[in-house]
């Protein structure tokens, strides 16, 4: 998935890209924006029982749909400078993707000797992460939340 998720810097690009792909890059920006917003304001445990109350119903998760939700949460992270931490990225993604029952957010902590102590949040489908990826960074997951 790693390398499905990632397209071309010229695609990211305004000019390059078509309405629907700018569409769903307006679209993924609201959506990090509000969780950025109601995470300040609302502990994190809101969020995992807003989600089961919004869910309606469970699809088969197709690989091109989740690529370009997953490209869109990038390119938006990366480009505008509000601070979407990987713990909005995560929130974001999983309400994009919240009607598939693989998706899950992960939280994970580690504390190093040299770094100290820190968290991060990442989303997997069937076990593999799809955003979020840390190389050479192990952290011990301490909550997975479908």
């Amino acid at each position: 998935m790693k390398s499905l998720s990632r397209l071309p810097r010229s695609l990211t690009k305004s000019g390059a890209l078509s309405w629907p792909e700018k569409w769903l890059l307006v679209r993924v920006f609201i959506v990090l924006l509000v969780c950025k917003g109601l995470l300040m304001v609302f502990p994190f445990s809101r969020f995992m029982t807003a989600n089961q109350i919004f869910t309606t119903h469970k699809k088969a998760l197709s690989d091109s749909y989740i690529t370009k939700q997953i490209w869109a949460v990038r390119v938006i992270s990366v480009r505008i400078p509000l601070g979407f931490t990987c713990l909005v990225q995560a929130i974001g993604t999983k309400w994009l993707l919240k009607n598939y029952p693989d998706v899950q957010v992960c939280v994970g902590v580690r504390n190093s000797k040299t770094e100290g102590f820190s968290a991060h949040a990442w989303v997997t489908h069937q076990n593999k992460t799809i955003l979020g990826e840390q190389i050479n960074q192990a952290f011990e997951p301490i909550l997975a939340w479908n």
